[in-house]
């Protein structure tokens, strides 16, 4: 009886262990700021300065987060900015260079000490725990797990982004660079860091596992398709994850899977409100490998392609995230 007995607590102990979820850290999703119906009262600190108007208009689906801020179709994330392959694009006009020049150009600007991505840039302690949060309440919320902390500096559209210096229109051309690439850069006079290029790919030449810092076009040909994609984060960090749709009546989800376990959904965003995004303060413990499932929602147009943008935006070590772990409050944040 007593083998029994020990055989059936053995079992149970590995049906709770498969099924107990790991926590990776607290997060944000467009779908947890869209369930707060511009109700920030609970927030903490809460924002009460954002300029000249209120801080909840910033949260209408009109705004910042919405289809006309900076991560919607037509922003500088979208396919009328800077970056694609369209006669309009900047990057499109770049020829191809010798490496050689390239890394001599790298040198040249990540060399110095106060280059974009040094202690003296928007990177540093004193930008982002002082300079940011001085401006008003919309600069501390635009921290990470802020209201507004994918338009942040952490989020695609700072310094670690495809519209930085670590992207294609930088010194290097990372447009359809394949691998993992990174690039020395003087943090400090004595102190040297690394950080990830921006790689550049269409979804056909996405065959390897991708690191924690890349631009995906991407395109949805039947409404039952989903587009998956795997990479790699390194703990401590904030990871960004925006869904770009290229088309403003295009409606897109996606859900960010453990790579390690399949079936085990970290968090999803669905809104059809704002721009879809995930933020995700990935913790010291925990295996960053993921999956990151896009699919179709809603289409409203028939003629264009569904085609997306999906950027991956790693903050690097920046920031210690135990430290960070009660900078913002709210229930826009997800916790485990």
């Amino acid at each position: 009886m007593d083998y029994i007995y020990l055989l059936i607590l053995s079992i149970s102990f590995i049906q709770i262990s498969s099924t107990t979820k790991i926590c990776y850290g607290p997060y944000v999703t467009a779908s947890s700021l869209e369930a707060l119906n511009q109700d920030i009262h609970l927030v903490e600190p809460l924002p009460i300065d954002c300029g000249e108007l209120s801080c909840e208009f910033y949260l209408s689906p009109s705004s910042a987060l919405g289809s006309n801020g900076p991560l919607s179709a037509y922003g500088p994330l979208g396919m009328m900015g800077p970056i694609g392959h369209y006669l309009w694009n900047p990057t499109a006009w770049r020829f191809p260079s010798n490496e050689i020049i390239d890394w001599a150009t790298s040198d040249m600007l990540f060399g110095f000490s106060n280059n974009p991505l040094s202690s003296a840039g928007p990177l540093s302690s004193d930008s982002y725990h002082s300079q940011l949060p001085s401006i008003n309440d919309f600069g501390k919320q635009l921290q990470a797990l802020g209201l507004w902390g994918v338009l942040g500096p952490l989020g695609p559209l700072g310094a670690l982004g495809p519209l930085g210096p670590l992207g294609p229109t930088g010194p290097h051309d990372t447009m359809n660079l394949e691998g993992h690439h990174s690039v020395s850069v003087k943090w400090t006079a004595n102190e040297i860091r690394e950080f990830d290029l921006v790689e550049v790919l269409d979804e056909s030449r996405v065959d390897e596992e991708l690191d924690c810092s890349f631009m995906i076009f991407g395109v949805i040909r039947r409404s039952d398709e989903t587009d998956s994609y795997y990479f790699n984060c390194k703990p401590n960090q904030f990871v960004t994850i925006v869904l770009v749709p290229e088309h403003s009546l295009d409606y897109f989800n996606m859900t960010l899977f453990s790579k390690t376990n399949s079936s085990e959904k970290i968090a999803s965003s669905d809104s059809m409100n704002y721009i879809n995004f995930i933020q995700l303060g990935l913790m010291n413990n925990n295996n960053g490998s993921f999956r990151i499932d896009v699919s179709l929602h809603e289409m409203h147009q028939f003629l264009l392609a569904h085609s997306y943008r999906l950027i991956v935006t790693g903050s690097q070590d920046l920031l210690n995230l135990k430290d960070e772990e009660n900078n913002i409050q709210g229930p826009h944040i997800i916790k485990c």
